[in-house]
């Protein structure tokens, strides 16, 4: 009925509802939506707060936690809810700060029977536990959007630079990737079970912020996701927050991971946010003696958005990637000299 009602007249704020909640124009509400239930028949609850602005105006809904070791996303959710406040905002933010609580308390990335739950997406309810859980999130909350990001980390022993991942085939995730205000967009189509993926495919732009190690708060990572969601609200009109525009941005189509060539110990010698030239070391591969000691080399002049974290690897362990700069390295490396890309 209130949808039916904000369609009719999309001038005049109404309430909102969701899970039997009614929430009034200009007012914050953390509410629990059930999404499963644990082997003791005991219900599983996703946090959910809703700001349902004072005025009318788009929808955004904000995922952290898709995956449970991946918890930067968790803490700018966070921040995000208490610097918010609904009586200046127009339209409705849907925060979900934990959205795999099962794989959050376990504190591991998939969930118990070993499914990824950011490939069964948009999720079937007779399906597996993780498709059941991808329904419910996707149907409950997900679709009463209009707009989406999505917050992640890198896998387990990786660290990434922030980024956006966005299909750069859909206008209005163009649109959002360059207002979120990162340096480094990467065009990359979604793969197929992706909350990403499912939501953009029923007309709910969405893009991906990767930012970070699993199991760690990092305050610049943090910061940056802040700056950019709020980006985000600006650029919808939701909000009035000054806009803060990157020193520079790139748009990324060509990329690699380059690899230890043999089983043993791994010295890396670059970190994410570096500028390595073609030829430069990135790493040393070596046996556990120190003996045939082999070199990782820049297959051309790039910038480094990932490492790994683990210093023991297996013959094509991904080591590095990254991003080939072309045309753009004496800009990019210009402008990182005047304001360093800092990670952590």
């Amino acid at each position: 009925m209130v949808d039916t009602l904000r369609r009719l007249n999309p001038h005049v704020a109404h309430p909102f509802e969701l899970g039997g909640i009614r929430v009034v124009p200009g007012e914050r509400c953390d509410i629990r939506v059930k999404i499963s239930e644990m082997y003791t028949a005991l219900p599983v609850h996703v946090p959910l707060t809703i700001v349902h602005g004072a005025r009318p105006g788009a929808r955004l809904f904000v995922t952290a936690a898709v995956h449970g070791d991946e918890i930067n996303g968790v803490e700018m959710i966070r921040r995000i809810r208490a610097d918010i406040d609904p009586k200046q905002l127009r339209g409705t933010i849907l925060l979900v700060a934990i959205a795999n609580p099962i794989a959050f308390m376990n504190q591991m990335r998939e969930l118990p029977d070993g499914r990824d739950l950011n490939r069964c997406f948009p999720g079937r309810e007779l399906g597996s536990m993780a498709s059941h859980i991808a329904a419910s999130l996707f149907e409950k909350i997900i679709k009463r959007a209009d707009f989406g990001v999505d917050l992640h980390t890198a896998a387990s022993g990786r660290a990434n630079l922030p980024h956006v991942r966005a299909d750069m085939r859909y206008p209005q995730c163009r649109r959002l990737a360059a207002a979120f205000g990162c340096e480094v967009v990467f065009d990359l189509p979604a793969e197929k079970g992706t909350l990403r993926h499912a939501a953009t495919r029923v007309g709910i732009p969405t893009i991906v912020y990767e930012a970070g190690e699993p199991l760690r708060f990092q305050e610049n990572v943090i910061r940056q996701g802040v700056r950019g969601i709020k980006n985000l609200l600006s650029e919808l009109g939701m909000a009035d927050h000054p806009r803060v525009a990157p020193p520079f941005q790139i748009v990324v189509e060509d990329h690699k991971w380059i690899r230890a060539a043999r089983g043993g110990i791994l010295m890396m010698k670059v970190e994410p946010g570096r500028i390595v030239r073609k030829g430069e070391e990135i790493a040393t591969n070596t046996k556990p003696f120190g003996t045939e000691m082999r070199r990782l080399k820049a297959p051309y002049t790039g910038l480094v958005v990932g490492v790994t974290t683990r210093p023991i690897v297996l013959p094509g362990s991904a080591a590095c990637h990254l991003v080939r700069l072309g045309r753009h390295s004496k800009r990019v490396a210009m402008m990182i000299r005047r304001q360093p890309l800092v990670y952590a």
